[in-house]
């Protein structure tokens, strides 16, 4: 049990190095979980065939829980605990129980990914357990796992980079992943594809597979029943050589996923519009904002300059220049933001690289900004163009993260814009946090945001947060109540420390 013991302390470390700014929730420190109970969800052992499900309760009783292990066909859904944990060893065709269960869930099971509702229900496409016997080739290449995103709360707790990590030890081993939603943070992925996903969660109230709120935080681990002996660790000499260090994230991962699970989610906003506002004058008094528009636009001249009107009542001090001209200077400002006036020929490359938040309202200038890929109609687009998109206008949004503060306390299909009419939208890399997409086409993202550090498009590193918020060039004036509210909660994330 040393090696545990040793994990133990390097997460507790990890912890105090890596303290999450005040709009983040924070992770439960290890003191803190000390008598916390775990459900500890097993299948009855099969004769000959090794399993770890003694080691990891051994390890979680190490880290301050209390464990009850119970077989899948004794689970009760009605037993208390803080938190479910489920072995693979389980029958994943018994644990549909626990899909709504307000408690939180961490598993390893990736068969029961589906009837949890954490992806799709096809395997190979929604899901898979990739082992050696079956895939010797794909099983080393999932020796190592990429850091996808490394700005949510278990990444900073391990100090994950964006870069390859090392999963297991020595030898291929049996690795599962899963698809989850869009509403997912997917934390590590496999064999360069972006969304086959080793380690990803939900946080309570996002929308997970078919549209099943999260009652309560979700994990999936890409762990097997025989292998947390082997999550990569680094001990001894490892410690001191900082590229090894991170190449050696498994177990840390684990712990730290454990921890973010069992932490108090973030309180769900209310809808409140009025406080909202106070809360962004609050932020935004004194700061400066840099709007680049174009002059003699033909269309969305007073859009614009009703957007800079609300951020002049909002407290900022308004720059109004034309896209052409030089971005010179940006850094002098608070927060810059680009019209849906702007055109992506004459804007070029400017304020991709400058070390200031971006909020962009043009979703075909995402590639630019390497918010998106580089594909139009794949990677970014118009949702309802005439003549360029085969989708119908629309005037609503889904909230898929209802409970995250830029969600504006708003939740479902929400009407977005007074009537249907072209809306614009992107498909950001997993480092994004998304907060809304297209009702009828969930790769279509209409509001997200990359945090500073953050991942985007072709491992381009986020010099500041960057957002995209989906207006066409008249289309503030069309915004309802709702999407205003939208509006400013964007804004507040922007510029909040």
């Amino acid at each position: 049990m040393k090696r545990l013991t040793i994990a133990v302390a390097i997460a507790a470390m990890a912890c105090c190095i890596a303290q999450p700014s005040p709009t983040r929730a924070k992770l439960l420190p290890v003191s803190a979980l000390s008598g916390k109970t775990v459900l500890f969800i097993v299948g009855e052992p099969e004769e000959g065939v090794a399993n770890d499900d003694g080691l990891v309760k051994a390890h979680l009783e190490t880290m301050g829980f209390k464990v009850n292990e119970v077989t899948d066909d004794k689970a009760r859904t009605d037993e208390h605990s803080d938190l479910i944990v489920i072995s693979s060893t389980a029958n994943p065709y018994r644990l549909a129980k626990f899909r709504d269960s307000p408690v939180p869930i961490f598993t390893w099971n990736q068969p029961a990914y589906s009837d949890l509702a954490m992806t799709g229900p096809t395997v190979h496409r929604d899901f898979e357990v990739v082992d050696p016997k079956t895939y010797y080739a794909r099983s080393f290449s999932e020796l190592y796992a990429f850091g996808a995103n490394t700005t949510n709360e278990i990444a900073r707790a391990v100090d994950l980079k964006p870069q390859l990590f090392g999963t297991f030890y020595l030898k291929p081993e049996t690795v599962g992943w899963g698809r989850p939603s869009r509403a997912a943070t997917v934390i590590a992925n496999f064999e360069g594809y972006p969304y086959r996903a080793g380690m990803f969660t939900y946080e309570k109230g996002a929308l997970m597979a078919g549209d099943v709120p999260a009652a309560g935080r979700r994990v999936g681990f890409y762990m097997t029943s025989a292998n947390f002996h082997s999550l990569s660790q680094a001990v001894g000499p490892a410690l001191r050589s900082p590229a090894i260090r991170d190449w050696y994230k498994s177990l840390a991962l684990f712990d730290a996923s454990i921890r973010w699970a069992v932490s108090p989610p973030p309180n769900a906003p209310a809808y409140n519009p009025q406080a909202l506002s106070a809360a962004l004058a609050k932020v935004a008094a004194g700061k400066k904002a840099l709007f680049v528009g174009r002059k003699d636009t033909p269309e969305g001249a007073e859009a614009d300059q009703h957007i800079i009107e609300r951020l002049q009542n909002a407290g900022f001090t308004v720059t109004f220049r034309d896209q052409t001209d030089p971005e010179a200077g940006a850094n002098a400002f608070d927060l810059i933001v680009l019209s849906a006036t702007n055109s992506k020929y004459k804007n070029g490359n400017q304020y991709r690289d400058i070390a200031r938040p971006v909020l962009c309202l043009e979703a075909l200038m995402a590639d630019t900004l390497r918010m998106a890929g580089r594909n139009r109609y794949v990677d970014y687009g118009e949702h309802g163009e005439p003549q360029e998109s085969e989708d119908p206008a629309t005037d609503s949004l889904l909230i898929v993260n209802p409970d995250l503060e830029r969600a504006a306390g708003l939740s479902g299909i929400v009407p977005f814009i007074k009537e249907k009419d072209v809306l614009k939208w992107a498909t950001p890399s997993p480092g994004a946090t998304i907060i809304a997409t297209l009702p009828d086409q969930r790769k279509q993202a209409a509001i997200f945001g990359y945090e500073k550090g953050a991942t985007m498009d072709g491992y381009f590193i986020a010099p500041d947060r960057r957002a995209l918020f989906p207006l066409d060039n008249p289309a503030f004036d069309d915004l309802t109540p709702q999407g205003r509210a939208l509006f400013d909660a964007t804004l507040l994330w922007m510029l909040r420390p």
